[in-house]
């Protein structure tokens, strides 16, 4: 069985980003790792709040899958189960990024680039 754990991270930006709207100094992520067999996969997105997303709606949806990654959902079940978005591709990330851990092998390799 997997362990899966997901939480909210700001990272700071190297220099301040500006526009005219504002300045940001740091980005807001969520972070989802899937760890199997000692074999962890680390990966993460942000949520965007022109799309309705924020940190709490995207940790809600991973939640919301937990049984199902548990139990070992694949990453093409993940494409049914989520709408494109921050969530999706957080835990699409870990989940190639386990993948290539599992296997010993680059993502371009797996992925078949």
């Amino acid at each position: 069985m997997r362990t899966v754990k997901s939480y909210p991270e700001a990272w700071p930006l190297h220099t301040p980003f500006v526009i005219a709207r504002g300045t940001r100094t740091e980005v807001k992520v969520v972070v989802v790792e899937i760890e199997e067999d000692g074999v962890k996969g680390v990966g993460e997105a942000t949520p965007y709040a022109r799309y309705g997303e924020s940190e709490a709606s995207v940790l809600a949806q991973i939640a919301a899958l937990l049984p199902a990654l548990q139990q070992g959902m694949t990453r093409e079940a993940l494409q049914q189960a989520l709408p494109a978005g921050a969530a999706r591709n957080a835990i699409d990330s870990a989940l190639w990024d386990l993948a290539s851990h599992q296997q010993q092998s680059s993502l371009w390799q797996l992925s078949g680039v």
